[in-house]
């Protein structure tokens, strides 16, 4: 199979050719699904501090064992991670769908998470301990396109622009929802109503979560 625009040698099963980037199926429509999924960012805190007062070696055994921890973390709750930007891990839960808890799942995954960073920020050659600061948005999403992963599909949705706002904005070792993610999971978890937040004409309203200690 070509493309018919750049005459690319192509996948049979693709969409968009990845030469000239334009919509190539035979198909006029793409596969498409709707779901609810939650997304989550979570982000290092005060990374360039400690690491100005560790080794190189150190710096990136360190990052490479919370990262790896991290991805254990995500994918025991039914999580994928659907990107590593730096020092963030960006993930998605509730695809495939299998329950009504994957709300649940994930603020789970992110308790775990924090939790195991503050066991890690116990190493001795760690002088200055790092924070984890979280956003999470449950959204309506559309999927285009879904073959064998989400990497592979074309995804349509405001919750990773607004699991990024809440990142950004959370305390260290927090997490800050959405209030739909809020309205999921007030039952089994606390939180304290945070305000609002207004980020390029969208108003997400926050919630904190803040684990016991």
């Amino acid at each position: 199979m070509k493309c018919q625009f750049c005459g690319e040698n192509l996948d049979s099963d693709i969409r968009f050719c990845p030469s000239c980037g334009n919509f190539v199926s035979a198909t006029k429509e793409l596969d498409r699904e709707t779901l609810n999924l939650i997304y989550m960012r979570a982000d290092l805190s005060g990374f360039t501090r400690m690491s100005e007062s560790m080794i190189a070696e150190d710096v990136m055994s360190f990052i490479s064992e919370v990262f790896e921890i991290f991805s254990k973390i995500i994918e025991s709750y039914k999580g994928v991670i659907y990107q590593v930007i730096g020092d963030e891990v960006v993930s998605v839960f509730g695809y495939p769908k299998t329950s009504g808890f994957a709300p649940h799942m994930a603020l789970f995954a992110a308790e775990d998470m924090l939790k195991k960073l503050n066991e890690l920020n116990k190493k001795e050659y760690l002088k200055n301990p790092v924070g984890l600061k979280i956003g999470m948005a449950k959204e309506a999403t559309t999927l285009f396109n879904v073959k064998s992963s989400l990497m592979n599909s074309v995804i349509v949705t405001k919750g990773f622009f607004k699991s990024q706002v809440l990142q950004k904005n959370a305390e260290e070792n927090t997490v800050l929802v959405c209030e739909h993610l809020y309205a999921a999971t007030k039952a089994f978890f606390g939180y304290t109503e945070i305000g609002e937040f207004v980020k390029d004409g969208l108003t997400i309203r926050a919630y904190e979560y803040k684990m016991k200690k």
